[in-house]
């Protein structure tokens, strides 16, 4: 599996640490069940961390990372990304929500304030509950409208990770 990394800093000693894990050949056509017209589609996982668990991240760190992932969207023109919240621990300010609600409202507020330059790139998106019953998540796929055929793949198995 092929990976882009950067590490973001905030400017207040800490650092989100962002990477696309792009899925390889085989994958997308066992598993994702990719038709060959579409097998030169690169298919990634963004995956988000906090360098320093303990140690509060400024916004400064969240809108470098929107911007460096609109790069990553030009950079690799026939790419679809997808974005899963973690369910993992956190600990916020916010009782009574879960982590991946949390999540998901942070990432839901930097999505629709890129939303303007993510739709002048012809980069579209859906949203899906990931995972079974006792156990769900939210995600999002992005992709452009030349890949519109092959999404519901995508999501399908998106829906099924967990």
């Amino acid at each position: 599996m092929e990976t882009v990394e950067t590490l973001i800093p905030d400017n207040e000693g800490n650092h989100l640490v962002v990477v696309l894990y792009f899925y390889d050949e085989d994958y997308k056509v066992v598993t994702f069940q990719i038709p060959s017209e579409f097998a030169s589609l690169d298919i990634a996982d963004i995956n988000i961390n906090k360098l320093e668990i303990n140690k509060p991240l400024s916004l400064r760190a969240f809108f470098r990372m929107c911007n460096w992932l609109i790069e990553q969207f030009m950079t690799f023109p026939n790419a679809v990304f997808t974005f899963i919240c973690s369910t993992d621990p956190l600990d916020t300010n916010h009782p009574g929500i879960s982590p991946e609600q949390y999540r998901w409202n942070l990432f839901e507020s930097f999505y629709h304030r890129y939303f303007a330059r993510l739709t002048e790139l012809g980069i579209e998106s859906k949203n899906i509950i990931v995972g079974p019953e006792d156990y769900q998540t939210f995600a999002r796929v992005f992709y452009r409208i030349k890949h519109a055929p092959i999404i519901h793949l995508v999501t399908q198995h998106l829906k099924n990770k967990y």
